[in-house]
């Protein structure tokens, strides 16, 4: 392929693939996404190999496994110093434009990201790097002036992507505009008419949620452990508590509210996309431009007796993301792929591979341009890897000191600590992964071949159970630093804008 297509990357953050029509959801409205899954390539089996905000960033960026990128927890910079998207479209003429929350600068919140490295290669930045405010949103430009934004954020960010694509067409240059939401992403910070759109006690709740033996059992090994870690259904630590980051949520009332409003979180993406996709449409630019939406992560939504608001599990309901991709007049349109991708690591060459760049030979992702364009629904690979590293941030957040790793097939999921092994499920007799059949004698043969191919993954990718990024990281804040920081002295310099 020789053209130059544009490119408009759409990031929902911490939305699960079954929250859409497209994906079969029979309450959840979004007409939008539905008509870029219908145009376009839906990829039904499409997972992310570390279902955490930051290190996703990393590896879509890098084309890279997190621990290789360099980047395995949140509130860590990223090394800038080894191939990214950005410079190379850049290279080939593009003009790249990023808007939205970073995440990949290290601790500061909100945060100015400074142009330069820091901003891996992007040449146009509307943004921040950590922070979800919807409702009385930061963000920066070129210089450390913050802006104060009043509206809600994935409106006017919408807006900011369109300003930029404009700019981009104004110049005759073809250009990567990634755009990232922060919802569905708790808070449930949303217009009133967003929040009231779905009834909670209409809703149709995920298979095994809740489960009131299960999350009783939770809760008393939480307590037990004094929130030491080793359960990473519980992965809070007494500061997230403390802070009120990760809600605790587990009575079906509270669950039912929860979901109601997350659904209205993205009926509100859907509508932007529907905007973005109009004005590829009004520009007469739609069969020139590459249309990818996506998300780093789901949420477990209560599920599995875990918190809603809770990532970083190998379940579907962690793992499992939208990928949508139109390309129309060269990518299949209306196909539905069942095949194994890791959105995390396969997306960059994939999209480098499209515009007829050369994919550097760091990358250890597995291009899926071949889905894309053929008819044929051939696997690119034969499964997605999970890793969950170390993070001990000495008792003030995101505390988990017990890593894991595992291996997703066509047919299993299995997923081990380094002492000893967490769970098997049979992909094709238990979808909604409630049977456990992990140290069963009747499949301790798949077990045990499983097994051995997660310990062959880790090494050959360069992995190893003692990966940990040193605590403190640069400019760290806990939630609450952060948000008495924008209280004191970021919103008090801030230009206000309409």
């Amino acid at each position: 392929m020789t053209k130059q297509p544009n490119i408009l990357m759409i990031y929902a953050d911490q939305m699960r693939y079954d929250c859409a029509g497209f994906s079969g959801n029979p309450d959840v409205k979004t007409p939008h996404l539905d008509r870029l899954a219908n145009e376009g390539t839906c990829f039904d089996e499409a997972f992310t190999s570390y279902p955490l905000c930051t290190p996703f960033r990393a590896s879509l960026l890098t084309g890279k496994y997190a621990h290789k990128a360099g980047l395995y927890s949140n509130h860590f910079p990223i090394d800038t110093d080894q191939p990214s998207l950005a410079p190379i479209l850049n290279a080939r003429g593009y003009r790249s434009g990023y808007i939205g929350k970073w995440h990949l600068y290290g601790g500061p919140k909100p945060g100015f990201v400074p142009p330069g490295p820091d901003r891996m290669g992007f040449d146009h930045f509307v943004g921040y790097n950590r922070g979800h405010y919807y409702m009385d949103a930061i963000f920066y430009r070129d210089t450390d002036q913050p802006y104060r934004c009043r509206r809600y954020e994935p409106d006017f960010q919408t807006d900011h992507t369109i300003e930029f694509m404009q700019s981009a067409r104004a110049k005759g240059d073809p250009f990567l505009a990634y755009v990232c939401f922060g919802p569905p992403h708790f808070p449930m910070d949303m217009p009133e008419h967003w929040r009231r759109m779905y009834d909670p006690d209409k809703i149709t709740l995920p298979k095994g949620t809740p489960n009131p033996e299960l999350q009783k059992r939770r809760a008393q090994e939480r307590t037990a452990r004094d929130f030491d870690g080793d359960d990473n259904f519980g992965e809070r630590s007494k500061a997230d508590k403390i802070e009120g980051q990760d809600p605790e949520i587990e009575t079906e009332a509270q669950i039912r509210k929860f979901v109601a409003e997350y659904y209205g979180m993205i009926s509100n993406v859907d509508h932007n996309v529907g905007r973005l996709l109009n004005w590829l449409d009004a520009q007469g630019i739609a069969e020139d431009t590459i249309v990818v939406f996506f998300s780093d992560h789901g949420d477990m939504l209560g599920q599995h007796g875990s918190y809603c608001g809770i990532k970083r599990q190998a379940y579907r309901a962690s793992a499992q993301v939208p990928l949508l991709i139109r390309y129309p007049g060269t990518f299949a349109a209306g196909k539905r792929v069942t095949s194994l991708v890791d959105v995390a690591v396969d997306t960059m060459p994939t999209l480098l591979e499209a515009c007829g760049a050369e994919v550097p030979d760091s990358v250890q992702g597995t291009s899926y341009l071949s889905l894309l364009e053929g008819a044929e629904d051939i696997p690119t690979r034969d499964h997605v890897q999970f890793e969950l590293m170390k993070a001990d941030f000495g008792g003030r957040s995101e505390r988990h000191v017990k890593p894991e790793r595992g291996i997703r097939t066509p047919d299993w999921l299995y997923v081990r600590k380094q002492d000893r092994p967490l769970y098997l499920f049979d992909q094709t007799a238990d979808r909604d992964e409630l049977i456990n059949l992990v140290d069963d004698p009747a499949f301790g043969a798949v077990q045990a071949e499983l097994d051995a191919r997660v310990v062959r993954n880790m090494e050959e990718t360069g992995d190893a159970w003692g990966l940990e990024m040193a605590f403190p990281p640069p400019g760290f804040m806990t939630h609450a630093e952060g948000a008495a920081y924008l209280e004191t002295t970021v919103k008090p310099a801030a230009i206000e804008v309409p």
